[in-house]
Parts: structure tokens; C-alpha cells; sequence
């Protein structure tokens, strides 16, 4: 898998481990457990920047700076607005819908975070070469999704077991914001 885009939009060493990969069975299959996690403003960033979450999981968003933030979402289908909040409280979501759900502060316009919110145990990254793998997948056909924060989710519908390795490039469409997830 390779990561492509020049000038504004060239892809910088060892982003490529930000890209996600899923699969999804036709057959629908096991549904993953929704969980707790968390996504801290502090240093006036969101901490991590990048997500990955199943269906149904709550994600809490502690602010660890001495400021008050504002976190919220614009994403259709999972808008939210937390109003303001300071040092040592915390406000919580549950992500009930899959997609990527774009996370801001309207106080820090700088400040972004992407939740990908998956239907699927099913997924993985790659490592910094490129290349990953997915094992314990069940046979027959289904989407396989490729993502990163820089582009928008590419499709391949796959029959499995594969007969050869399957191979993306993703054409980046964003530039890189000022700190990189």
C-alpha cells in the first residue's frame, strides 16, 4: 500500500501508519463490543488526534489543560456541542453510527481529532513500509475499506479467501495540517 500526492499534499515519512483498514463481511458476522476510551485536550490538542473505535463505544474528553475548551462536532449524523468546559471535568459520547465523526474546539481553531467508528472487528494498520496484514477473517465475500485522515475511504468489494495480496494507493486529498496524528 502506498500513500501518493505531491507539492502541499506529499505524503511525509511514516504517515502511511495512519491509514486504517477494515473488512466487512457480506454476511454481516460478529459485531464488535462496544468499549470506553478517551481523547484528552491538552497543549491545546486532542490527544490522540486519530480514533479507532467500534459501534456503540463511549469516548470520553477530559480536558487536562488550565483553559476551558469547547469540543464538538459538525459531522451529519453525529453533531454534538459540549459547551464550555475547564481543567479536571470531562464530557462523554456515544458513537452509535459508523464513519469518520471530525472532532473540534471552537476556542482552539487549530485543534482536530477524527474518530473513525467502525461496524467490524476486522481491522488494522500498516506499518511505516506499507504493508499490513489481516488474519482470522472469515471466508466469503464482503468490502474491504482503506482510510486515511488526508483522503476519503476507498472500497473494494473481495471474495475470500484471496488469492493474492491485495495492493492500494491512496491519492491524498487534504494538506497536512500543523501537527500530524
Amino acid at each position: 500500500m502506498e500513500l501518493a500526492g505531491r507539492g502541499a499534499l506529499a505524503a511525509v515519512a511514516g504517515e502511511i501508519a495512519d491509514t486504517v483498514i477494515w473488512f466487512v463481511p457480506e454476511s454481516g458476522g460478529a459485531r464488535p463490543a462496544p468499549g470506553r476510551f478517551s481523547v484528552y485536550t491538552q497543549n491545546k490538542a486532542f490527544d490522540p488526534p486519530l480514533l479507532v473505535v467500534p459501534v456503540g463505544s463511549t469516548v470520553a474528553f477530559p480536558n487536562s489543560d488550565p483553559i476551558r475548551h469547547n469540543v464538538y462536532s459538525t459531522t451529519p449524523g453525529s453533531a454534538f456541542d459540549f459547551g464550555f468546559y475547564g481543567e479536571g471535568e470531562s464530557r462523554e459520547r456515544v458513537f452509535d453510527k459508523p464513519g469518520v465523526v471530525v472532532v473540534n474546539c471552537n476556542v482552539h481553531h487549530v485543534m482536530q481529532a477524527q474518530i473513525l467508528v467502525l461496524p467490524t472487528v476486522h481491522h488494522t494498520r500498516p506499518g511505516a513500509d506499507g504493508r499490513y496484514r489481516m488474519a482470522g477473517l472469515p471466508a466469503g465475500a464482503g468490502e474491504l475499506h482503506f482510510w486515511h485522515p488526508r483522503a476519503g475511504v476507498q472500497t473494494l468489494r473481495v471474495a475470500l479467501p484471496a488469492t493474492s495480496q491485495v495492493d492500494r494507493r491512496i491519492e491524498l486529498s487534504k494538506p497536512r495540517a500543523g501537527r500530524r496524528p
